[in-house]
C-alpha cells in the first residue's frame, strides 16, 4: 500500500497510517457497501481487532479497489487486484490522478455519478490502452482528509454475458423461425407453448401465436390426425425416449392430405423432469411422390429388359396356337388326334394368359399396401420370370425355408425387390454364373433390444464380387460401375428405399472374384398371409341354362362381343350388344327388359364402370359383370356393389358362370338389408 501527500508530488508515496488514523475504519464502513467478497474479508479480519488488519483485508479484496482525495483526485492507495489488472506497481499509481488514468468524458462522469451508484468509465492500463470498467464510488466521511473508495464491478462482463445470452437467443429465433421445417414444443397435456410459422401455417394460420395455447384437437382438420399426435406425445412423455421419423398424415387448409415425418424428443426442466414435448416435422408428401416415380422407373426398366425374352415365349406359344388351329382346319385328324390338337392350342393361350397377368401385376402402378405375405409364395411365383429375364446364361436356384416366411410388407415392392437384385447379379456375371434365392427363419443379433423373430431373404450371385469401396457405395442413388447408358446407378438404391420402408435392413457381402450375397431381414408376421390374388373365387364348371334372361353385352373389340354373345346364346340367354357405352344406353329403352350387363372396363369415352353406375340408377337390381385384362384395384369397383369381375382373357364356361353368379348376386342384394347391399364386387377366375 502506498499513499502520496499532495503537496509534495515528487516525494515517494508514504504508506497509509497503520494504526489510529482512521483511514481504515473509514474503508470498513464503505466496504461494508461494496461487494460481498470485499466485505467477508474485511470483516473476518476487523473481528480480529487492528486497523492493520482491516488494511490487509483492503488488500486482499477479490475486485480492483482505489483510494482518491476529493479535492485534487490523486490516488491515495490502491489493492492488489488494481495490480493485477492493469499492469501498474502500486507506488506507480500512487503518483497519478484520475486524469491520468481516465478521459477527461469519463472523469466528469465518474465526479458526477450519485455515491453507490456504478458508472460505466474505461481505464487507462499502463500500455495505454482504454478498458471498460464499472466503479462505484463510496464516499469516505471518516476519513482524515476528504476522499472517496472506488469500487470495480463484474457488471461489465455481467452484461457482456447479457448480451452475449440475448445475441444467442434472437440467434435461437431465427433459426427456428426459418429453418425449412416444422419446430414445435407442447406441455404435457399436448398444449402447444409454441411453435415456428411453418408449424402455423400447416394449419392454416399466419402467425406462430395462434397455435399458441391450443390442442390439436383444436387445430387439426380431422380428429383421426389429432388422435394420432397426441398418442406419439403420450409415447414420449411416458418412456422419457424419442420417437423418430414417424410418419403423420397431415389434412392441410385446402383440404389435400400431407405425409409429415415426425421426430419428437422429451421436454426436460432444470432437474431433468419430463414436463412436455419438441417435436420437428417435415412435409415429405413430394419426397414420397418422386421416390414412387423413381420405383415405377426401375420397374419400367426391368419390364423393358424383360421384354426381350418374354417376346421369345410369347411367339412360341403363339406358333403353337396358330399351328394346331391350322391342323385342325387342314389335316384329317380322327376324333382322339383332334381333341389332342385342341388341348395343345388351350394349354398354350393358358400360359400365355398367364405369362400376361404376371408381367401387368408386376409394371402395374399402385399404391403402398402392407399386407401379410409368404415369401417363399412370392419367390416361387417369380423364378419363372426371373429366369426368362436373366437368360440363359443364369442359372436360377432356390433354397426355401420348409416352413412358410411370413412378412408384412408390399407384395408387388417385395417382387421388384428380388428383380432388382436379380438383375444386378446377372450384370455381375457376363460369362454367366447362378443366382441363389434363399429364405430362413432367424433372430435378430444380440443387442441392447431384446432379440426378435426375423424373416431372413438372400440373394447370391457367383459373379466378380465388389471391392470395400464400392460396397461403401452400392445403395447410394445414380452410384454405378456400369458403363454409360447400362445402368442408372437407381436398382439398389431402390431396393434400399423399400426395404427401409418395411421396417427392415438390408447388408451386402462381397469380395472381388467371390460373388456376392445381400441379406434382407424384414420383420416377421403372425398374422396368416394372403393369396397372391385376394379375392378371387373359383367356381367349379357346371352346365348351366341362362333361362332367357336378358343380357346386355358391351365390348368394343369386335371379334370378342361376337365370341361373348355367340357363348351366352347358346346357354339359353337372349342377348343385345353394343361396341361402347353410349350405344348401350341408347339400347335399354322404358321397358326393354335386362338382367344383366356385362361390359368391358376400358373403352373408347365412357368406361365400363361409370356405365355400370348409370344402368344401375336406372335398373338398380340389375346384375353386373366387369371384364378387364388385369384385376384391378378394390377403388376402382367401388360404388358397384353386388359386382362380378372376370378377368380376360376368359374362356366361354367363366364367362357363362360370371353372368350366372351376377344374377344370384343380384337377387341376394334385393332381397338382403341395405347394409348388405353394399358388398364389394366379387372376382371370378
Amino acid at each position: 500500500m502506498a499513499v502520496t501527500d499532495d503537496a509534495t508530488v515528487t516525494a515517494p508515496p508514504e504508506p497509509l497510517p497503520a494504526a489510529g488514523g482512521g483511514w481504515w475504519d473509514a474503508v470498513r464502513a464503505a466496504a461494508a457497501r461494496t461487494s460481498a467478497g470485499f466485505r467477508a474479508a474485511v470483516g473476518r479480519l476487523a473481528r480480529r481487532g487492528g486497523d492493520r488488519l482491516g488494511q490487509l483485508g483492503f488488500d486482499a479484496g477479490p475486485q480492483p479497489m482505489w483510494v482518491v482525495a476529493d479535492d485534487t483526485l490523486r490516488v491515495l492507495a490502491v489493492n492488489a487486484a488494481v495490480v493485477r489488472r492493469f499492469g501498474y506497481a502500486a507506488d506507480e499509481l500512487c503518483a497519478l490522478t484520475l486524469a491520468d488514468l481516465f478521459t477527461a468524458a469519463d472523469r466528469d462522469r465518474l465526479a458526477a455519478a450519485a455515491p453507490g451508484r456504478p458508472v460505466a468509465v474505461r481505464h487507462r492500463t499502463r500500455a495505454g490502452v482504454l478498458v471498460e470498467v464499472e466503479l462505484t464510488a463510496y464516499p469516505l466521511p471518516d476519513a482524515p482528509r476528504p476522499a472517496r473508495l472506488l469500487v470495480a464491478g463484474d457488471a461489465p462482463a455481467a452484461r457482456r454475458t447479457e448480451a452475449a445470452l440475448r445475441e444467442r437467443e434472437e440467434l435461437l429465433k431465427n433459426v427456428i423461425a426459418h429453418i425449412p421445417v416444422g419446430v414445435f414444443w407442447k406441455d404435457r397435456a399436448s398444449l402447444y407453448l409454441g411453435c415456428n410459422e411453418a408449424v402455423a401455417l400447416g394449419f392454416g394460420l399466419t402467425v406462430p401465436g395462434e397455435v399458441a395455447g391450443r390442442t390439436d384437437y383444436e387445430l387439426a382438420a380431422e380428429a383421426v390426425e389429432a388422435d394420432a399426435s397426441r398418442l406419439a406425445d403420450r409415447k414420449v412423455m411416458d418412456t422419457a425416449a424419442p420417437v423418430l421419423n414417424q410418419e403423420e398424415t397431415r389434412t392441410g387448409p385446402d383440404g389435400a392430405k400431407r405425409v409429415l415425418m415426425v421426430s419428437r424428443v422429451p421436454l426436460r426442466d432444470a432437474a431433468g423432469k419430463v414436463v412436455g414435448v419438441i417435436g420437428v416435422s417435415q412435409d415429405v408428401t413430394e419426397r414420397q411422390r418422386l421416390e414412387e416415380q423413381l420405383r415405377q422407373a426401375q420397374k419400367m426398366e426391368a419390364v423393358g429388359r424383360l421384354a426381350g425374352g418374354v417376346a421369345h415365349d410369347f411367339n412360341n406359344l403363339l406358333t403353337i396356337i396358330m399351328g394346331n388351329l391350322e391342323l385342325l382346319d387342314t389335316a384329317a385328324l380322327d376324333y382322339r388326334e383332334r381333341g389332342e390338337v385342341v388341348q395343345e392350342a388351350r394349354d398354350a393361350a393358358t400360359r400365355a394368359a398367364a405369362l400376361t397377368r404376371q408381367l401387368l401385376t408386376f409394371s402395374r402402378r399402385q399404391p403402398v399396401r402392407p399386407e401379410p405375405v409368404d415369401v417363399n409364395e412370392v419367390v416361387d411365383g417369380l423364378v419363372g420370370l426371373l429366369r426368362r429375364l436373366l437368360g440363359e446364361r443364369v442359372t436360377v436356384r432356390t433354397a426355401l425355408a420348409p416352413n412358410p416366411v411370413i412378412v408384412r410388407v408390399d407384395r408387388g415392392h417385395l417382387e421388384q425387390v428380388l428383380m432388382n437384385l436379380a438383375v444386378n447379379a446377372r450384370d455381375a456375371m457376363p460369362g454367366g454364373g447362378t443366382v441363389t434365392l434363399g429364405t430362413a427363419e432367424a433372430t435378430s443379433p444380440a443387442g441392447p433390444a431384446p432379440p426378435v423373430r426375423v424373416a431372413r431373404l438372400t440373394v447370391t450371385d457367383t459373379g466378380v464380387g465388389m471391392t470395400d469401396a464400392v460396397k461403401a457405395k452400392v445403395f447410394e442413388p445414380f452410384f454405378t460401375t456400369k458403363d454409360n447408358g447400362k445402368g442408372t446407378g437407381l436398382g439398389l438404391a431402390t431396393v434400399y428405399g423399400i426395404v427401409c420402408q418395411a421396417g427392415g435392413q438390408i447388408e451386402v457381402e462381397s469380395a472381388p472374384g467371390a460373388g456376392t450375397t445381400f441379406r434382407i431381414g424384414l420383420p416377421w408376421s403372425d398374422l396368416p398371409p394372403r393369396p397372391s390374388s385376394p379375392g378371387v373365387v373359383r367356381v367349379a364348371a357346371e352346365p348351366h341354362d341362362g333361362g332367357g334372361r336378358s343380357v346386355l353385352l358391351v365390348e368394343d373389340e369386335d371379334a370378342l362381343r361376337r365370341l361373348a354373345r355367340n357363348t351366352l346364346e347358346m346357354n339359353g340367354y337372349a342377348v343385345a350388344d353394343a361396341p361402347d357405352g353410349e350405344a348401350a344406353l341408347d339400347l335399354l329403352g322404358p321397358h326393354t327388359p335386362l338382367d344383366v350387363v356385362v361390359t368391358d372396363m376400358v373403352m373408347p369415352g365412357m368406361d365400363g364402370r361409370e356405365l355400370a353406375g348409370r344402368v344401375r340408377a336406372l335398373r338398380p337390381g340389375v346384375g353386373v359383370v366387369l371384364t378387364s385384362g388385369y384385376v384391378p384395384d378394390a377403388e376402382r369397383l367401388e360404388g358397384i356393389p353386388g359386382s362380378v369381375f372376370l378377368a380376360k382373357p376368359y374362356t366361354p364356361a367363366e364367362l357363362v358362370r360370371a353372368v350366372a353368379r351376377a344374377v344370384a348376386r343380384a337377387a341376394d342384394t334385393q332381397s338382403s338389408a341395405p347394409e348388405t347391399g353394399r358388398r364389394p364386387a366379387e372376382v371370378v377366375a
